[in-house]
């Protein structure tokens, strides 16, 4: 017979709960792209490192984070309502862990970029990105191509990685 009460006095705070929600969203559901883009162009990135290709893995991992969302079209320069660019302005690498002789065990790549997300025709700033930085792991080798693999992989996780923390921020101006 409790039980039987207390099922009764919860119920409807349940289904009030379960009517009116929680409040809370998904990132990256509501809303429209900012000011109503439909069109972008994802110009190469100005890259002031040393480290080669750095501009296109990164380009190539926000082309795909944007078409995969299919939020905006993925357009040329001159087909563009709004255009995506900007600068890497470092890429560092740091020694994590080291054995017992002293030599570096595991690294950390860290990428930090600045970007515009730029109206075309006005050039108005829809939306600013400073300082965005993303970080991955990998173990070092002693087998140089093995270890310059390991680097390339770690750099192509920060980049997907970033992607999607941009297409977020963007999406969810922030």
């Amino acid at each position: 017979m409790r039980i039987k009460s207390v099922i009764i006095l919860l119920a409807p705070i349940i289904l009030v709960s379960i009517i009116l929600g929680c409040g809370y969203q998904i990132m990256g559901r509501g809303g429209e792209f900012p000011e109503g883009i439909t069109s972008l162009a994802i110009t190469p990135l100005e890259n002031t490192t040393k480290e080669a290709n750095l501009s296109s893995i990164l380009v190539s991992a926000l082309r795909r984070e944007f078409i995969f969302r299919r939020e905006v079209d993925i357009v040329s320069e001159n087909k563009a309502q709004a255009s995506l660019q900007g600068t890497i302005t470092s890429l560092t690498v740091s020694s994590l862990a080291y054995d017992e002789e002293a030599r570096a065990r595991e690294y950390r790549v860290t990428i930090t970029l600045n970007l515009l997300l730029i109206r075309k025709g006005n050039d108005e700033i829809l939306w600013r990105g400073d300082n965005i930085k993303g970080e991955s792991e990998y173990l070092a080798s002693t087998n140089v191509i093995v270890e310059d693999g390991r680097k390339d992989s770690a750099i192509r996780k920060v980049a997907a990685d970033l992607a999607e923390e941009i297409y977020i921020k963007i999406k969810e101006r922030f």
